[in-house]
């Protein structure tokens, strides 16, 4: 789940409107950042790779973004709303594929990877949602602007483009 994950982060804006729309993608796409950065490093061989989306990393990197948002910003509701969005994606990302769960743990997860049209169908039912709720949240004679449906396009186009390089497999076998 790519997209998805973005989906959550449009969802989750709704809840507290001064949370900058972009710290929650951020939030939303840490770990799956944290694990590039790791791969690029050289370091996808080793047990921290394995671990980026694994409870306690993904525990720490809510607590941390939660807490720094909650100081700078004197918003302790806020810092739980940025805590939510990083700790959704590994539970957004159980359902689509199989996690680590900490070191020597169990490694969990529905694996819908393996049932593209289940797996699909729950990614653009998780950006429907968040689309909708982040609409909802917008001053109602801003609701049918065309930019807040060029968001909800944007992120089926990229649904639809990260889906077709997944499944049909373009590019070959990713290196991390």
């Amino acid at each position: 789940m790519y997209a998805g994950h973005l989906g959550f982060a449009l969802g989750a804006s709704s809840f507290r409107k001064t949370i900058p729309l972009w710290l929650l993608l951020l939030a939303a796409e840490l770990p799956d950042w944290m694990d590039a950065g790791v791969c690029s490093l050289g370091m996808d061989r080793g047990p921290f790779a394995l671990y980026t989306h694994g409870i306690p990393i993904v525990s720490a990197l809510a607590l941390t973004l939660a807490v720094v948002y909650a100081a700078f910003m004197r918003d302790a509701f806020g810092g739980f709303i940025v805590a939510v969005t990083v700790i959704s994606h590994y539970g957004l990302d159980l359902l689509t594929g199989v996690k680590p769960t900490w070191a020597g743990g169990p490694i969990i997860g529905l694996a819908l990877y393996d049932r593209a049209f289940i797996e699909i169908t729950l990614e653009l039912l998780t950006i429907g949602l968040g689309w909708a709720l982040y609409r909802h949240g917008i001053p109602e004679e801003r609701r049918n602007a065309w930019q807040v449906y060029a968001v909800l396009a944007s992120l089926l186009i990229f649904q639809a483009v990260g889906a077709g390089a997944f499944y049909l497999n373009i590019g070959g076998q990713m290196k991390c």
